[in-house]
C-alpha cells in the first residue's frame, strides 16, 4: 500500500467514517436497550448486554487503529 497516494488517504477516510457511524449506531442501540429492554430472561438480557458492550469496545479499537493509520499516512506524506 502506497501511503502517499490520494487513494490510500481516501480509503482511510471512508473506513474511518464508516467505523464512526458503526460506533454511533452501537451506542444508540445500547441507549435504546437500556431504555426499553426486550422481554428476555435475565440471563439472556445480560448476554445481550455483554455482546453489545464487546461490540462497542471493538468498534472503539477499530476507530483508534484507523486514526493511527491516518496519522502515520500523514507523517509519511510530509
Amino acid at each position: 500500500m502506497d501511503l502517499n497516494s490520494a487513494q490510500t488517504h481516501e480509503l482511510l477516510r471512508q473506513a474511518r467514517e464508516k467505523a464512526e457511524k458503526l460506533l454511533n449506531d452501537l451506542r444508540a442501540n445500547k441507549v435504546e436497550l437500556e431504555a426499553n429492554p426486550p422481554q428476555l430472561s435475565p440471563e439472556q438480557l445480560e448476554q445481550g448486554r455483554t455482546a453489545l458492550n464487546n461490540a462497542i469496545a471493538s468498534a472503539e479499537r477499530m476507530l483508534k487503529s484507523l486514526d493511527d493509520a491516518q496519522r502515520i499516512a500523514s507523517i509519511e506524506t510530509n
